[in-house]
């Protein structure tokens, strides 16, 4: 594995993840093993629990809907293509839409603040693919951004992939929202709304 590979592989593991893997490393070497343990020793004091780097409190109001969908779907929606962050920041930085340089935070931004779609997979952070060729970050109107805060995809991005991707039975052909983008982005407002009126219910 060459060194920028290694070092992509380190920035997609989820902090908890990246904690046992350079700890296991220090330890593993005899020069580093005295500061692994004062290390986890540290860490274990300050009893700080690693949060979610991408997900703040949610309001309780739709919290329960929501919540009941993902833990329902979180197997179904990691089967939704998918990409790894660094792949995620490659698709963006293709389309011009931003800067290499910045590339890596912009995108933990987008997905903190709802803007895209983040889940947690298999000891890595993944962005559902669909979602990368119709976001523009300089855009407000964007419509990936604004249907999925109208989602509340920083808060329940399961929920908002299923929605994005399961066959809604108020389109033709019982066709998923994903398939109007580029195409019918007023259905996609009004599905959204109708959907995030029913969750504050």
């Amino acid at each position: 594995m060459s060194e920028d590979s290694a070092e992509r592989a380190l920035r997609d593991l989820d902090d908890r993840h990246f904690t046992d893997v350079v700890l296991r490393e220090m330890r593993r070497r005899k020069t580093f093993a005295r500061v692994a343990e004062q290390i986890d020793s540290t860490l274990r004091t300050a009893r700080v629990p690693i949060v979610d780097p991408f997900r703040s409190s949610a309001e309780p109001a739709a919290a329960a809907r929501r919540a009941m969908i993902a833990s329902a779907v979180h197997s179904s929606v990691l089967e939704v293509p998918h990409v790894c962050s660094s792949e995620a920041c490659e698709i963006l930085v293709g389309r011009g839409v931003v800067s290499d340089s910045t590339s890596a935070d912009a995108l933990r931004t987008f997905a903190r603040d709802g803007r895209l779609i983040v889940l947690r997979g298999d000891r890595r952070w993944v962005y559902p693919r669909f979602q990368l060729d119709h976001f523009d970050p300089r855009d407000p109107a964007s419509i990936v951004a604004v249907i999925n805060r109208m989602l509340d995809a920083g808060h329940f991005p399961e929920a908002a992939t299923a929605w994005w991707a399961s066959p809604a039975d108020s389109l033709p052909e019982r066709r998923a929202p994903m398939e109007l983008l580029g195409a019918d982005h007023a259905t996609l407002r009004q599905l959204a709304t109708a959907y995030a009126a029913a969750a504050d219910l």
